[in-house]
């Protein structure tokens, strides 16, 4: 399985830099970050040739940061054109499973983005609401 983080400024380089520190270090990954003056167009080339890179199978998985904004329409943009998964709203905690997840050489990439999205849910907690429930018992 092989992974692609795209996001605005540095956020994917960042996740992919703490994910590693908690993990070790990764192969078959990239992760890219659209900068005020950029363009989308450069985006979608650097991202597209990441993805030839990769064998532009059904075997990636691209992660962006939010909804509708430029990087994740860069990758929209791709997926015509290649068999490739795209999860967005991407965090530390999604990214630390899809590395565990890849483990498992059975997983494929459909299976990988159901378990994140099932997952996706407890990766926000409310800590003060947590807390004031799980203090009462």
């Amino acid at each position: 399985m092989k992974y692609i983080f795209v996001s605005h400024g540095d956020l994917a380089k960042s996740i992919l830099g703490s994910a590693q520190m908690i993990v070790g270090e990764q192969t078959n990954v990239k992760a890219f970050g659209l900068y005020p003056n950029d363009d989308i167009g450069s985006l979608k080339d650097q991202v597209k040739a990441a993805i030839e890179e990769f064998g532009g199978g059904n075997d990636i998985i691209c992660f962006t940061d939010l909804f509708s904004g430029s990087p994740f329409n860069a990758v929209v943009a791709l997926m015509g054109d290649y068999p490739i998964r795209h999860i967005t709203g991407m965090n530390l905690p999604m990214v630390l499973e899809a590395f565990m997840s890849r483990m498992n050489e059975d997983n494929s990439a459909e299976t990988i983005c159901e378990k994140l999205l099932n997952e996706a849910p407890t990766t926000v907690i409310d800590v003060n609401h947590y807390l004031a429930v799980n203090l009462e018992d």
